[in-house]
């Protein structure tokens, strides 16, 4: 599963992937090895790196807090704005997410050409499949997202240039 949080004016990448009986954690490229020692609610028990921690949690709305070793930090789902902001477009054609959603599959890879209508990407929300499309013909300049991916209203998928 891929996720990213804002924490202040920092954007954050995080994938976590089941690896055996417990987890790889990348944040920003950085990877971390994770065991579930103990779940309860507010409070993870886990193996972090083979040090044993303790982790806790409270979540409203999109915002949560996860204290750890005597630090707490309020992560927040990046800002529509911020997604906005965060991809300058190089002459191309934006391609956006219409709402929040989760990467279910990608249909085609940077440099590939694409004809209008073709599908680029495709979208589960609320359980149901949608169909991003190329606005355009041209060249898939850049692909900005990943299957399992969670994308946020508004946020920057692609670019479609010549």
């Amino acid at each position: 599963m891929h996720y990213r949080f804002q924490h202040r004016d920092q954007i954050y990448q995080v994938a976590v992937d089941r690896q055996g009986e417990g987890y790889q954690v990348t944040v920003d490229g950085q990877s971390h090895q994770a065991e579930i020692l103990d779940s309860q609610p507010g409070k993870l028990s886990l193996r972090l790196n083979g040090k044993p921690v303790t982790l806790y949690w409270a979540g409203q709305g999109g915002d949560k807090w996860i204290s750890l070793d005597g630090c707490t930090y309020r992560l927040e789902k990046p800002s529509p704005r911020h997604f906005r902001d965060s991809g300058e477009l190089s002459g191309g054609e934006a391609v956006r997410a219409p709402m929040p959603a989760q990467v279910r599959a990608v249909e085609i890879g940077e440099g590939d050409a694409v004809e209008k209508g073709q599908t680029l990407l495709l979208l589960e929300a609320m359980k149901m499949e949608i169909r991003i499309r190329a606005p355009r013909a041209g060249r898939l300049r850049r692909l900005l997202v990943s299957a399992g991916q969670t994308v946020e209203k508004e946020e920057l998928l692609a670019e479609i240039g010549e």
